[in-house]
């Protein structure tokens, strides 16, 4: 689904959403129409879609951010309870296991592998075989908001690589992760938004939105 189909629906419903959902969804929307517009260059478009991924669950809580880990397993948990006709199943098991199991087995998108090469140890080996385990087991269970805030947090390692110029644009390096990711994210964001039309926000709490519109 491109983000032209969901400004569209997102039109089509405005009316029954909160002004704060829609101004959420419309913010994550913006994010995924600069992803199509960019999408042959795989850094621009990875990082879009993780704006508007961020867009989608980044909430306030008395004025602070909670903190993204958590606020970022509550929403996938509720997503998932949402999902009732499992398209994020169906993306991962079906469309991306192939990226799951590489992106599980793959210690550069691991952020102890990282904290190890600055402290010169190699703690992050039984940490990184911990977690494996942890990922595959909700594979062979279909573990679906386990697998998904896994690979979220491998894929923010990526993020940060990228947000904080820990890689060069267009490096060969990392290409294939990028690349990876970037086709992951634009199936998946897409997909989470339209959950998030399709349930609206009367009987789902998403939470208030981080930096509301001020007038």
């Amino acid at each position: 689904m491109k983000g032209k189909d969901l400004h569209q629906k997102l039109r089509d419903i405005r009316d029954t959403l909160s002004r704060q959902h829609a101004t959420r969804l419309h913010r994550a929307i913006s994010w995924v129409e600069a992803a199509d517009k960019y999408s042959a260059d795989k850094d621009q478009a990875f990082l879009n879609l993780w704006i508007a991924f961020n867009s989608c669950y980044a909430v306030e809580n008395d004025g602070a951010m909670i903190s993204e880990r958590r606020s970022f397993n509550i929403f996938i948990e509720t997503l998932v309870s949402l999902d009732k006709e499992k398209k994020l199943y169906n993306t991962l098991w079906m469309n991306f296991s192939k990226f799951t199991r590489v992106l599980i087995d793959n210690q550069y998108v691991f952020e102890p592998f990282w904290a190890s090469q600055r402290n010169g140890d190699e703690l992050w080996k039984s940490s990184f075989e911990s977690a494996k385990r942890a990922a595959y087991s909700a594979l062979a269970n279909n573990d679906v908001p386990v697998l998904l805030s896994i690979v979220f947090d491998r894929l923010y390692v990526l993020r940060n690589q990228l947000a904080h110029g820990g890689a060069t644009y267009g490096s060969s390096i990392n290409r294939e992760q990028v690349t990876s990711g970037a086709n992951f994210m634009s199936h998946i964001v897409p997909i989470i938004i339209d959950i998030m039309l399709t349930t609206g926000d009367e009987t789902t709490d998403w939470g208030p939105i981080s930096y509301p519109v001020i007038e």
